[in-house]
């Protein structure tokens, strides 16, 4: 991992100091990892991924794959469909939050999005909200 945190610093053109500066640790944890004291931590890698999203994380982790992500990944949001037209321009319109209450939840509740919101006769099997903070957070409609 040492040396691919190295072949990183070099393809983005910057020095040990300013990787540390950007991705907002320690100049001496770079110097640590890169002379082998220190192994890479988890808060580390995830601290690379926030300042390079396009890094490849399998690349990052287990010299898997290319170093950065693939044409897949970006184009993750415009699948295609039956159809072969892109989910994207079957779109009308954004969904619609429901924040009416019912029996068994109050107005406080976390907005619900309405089934068939995004692709008509399709279902939404579940919805991930991901945080800047690295956190997600998963509806399944009932």
């Amino acid at each position: 991992m040492k040396n691919r945190i190295v072949q990183l610093i070099n393809n983005e053109g910057l020095t040990s100091s300013k990787f540390a500066d950007t991705i907002g640790v320690q100049r001496s944890s770079i110097s640590h990892i890169l002379s082998g004291r220190n192994k890479p931590s988890l808060d580390f890698i995830q601290k690379i991924m926030a300042a390079f999203p396009s890094i490849n994380i399998n690349w990052l982790i287990a010299g898997e794959g290319e170093m950065y992500g693939t044409k897949e990944a970006d184009n993750l949001f415009t699948e295609i469909d039956t159809d072969h037209s892109p989910i994207e321009n079957q779109v009308n319109q954004p969904p619609k939050l429901n924040r009416e209450p019912t029996p068994d939840r109050s107005l406080k509740s976390e907005p619900v999005l309405e089934m068939n919101a995004f692709v008509p006769g399709k279902q939404i099997e579940k919805v991930v909200v991901f945080y800047t903070d690295k956190t997600f957070k998963e509806y399944n409609p009932s």
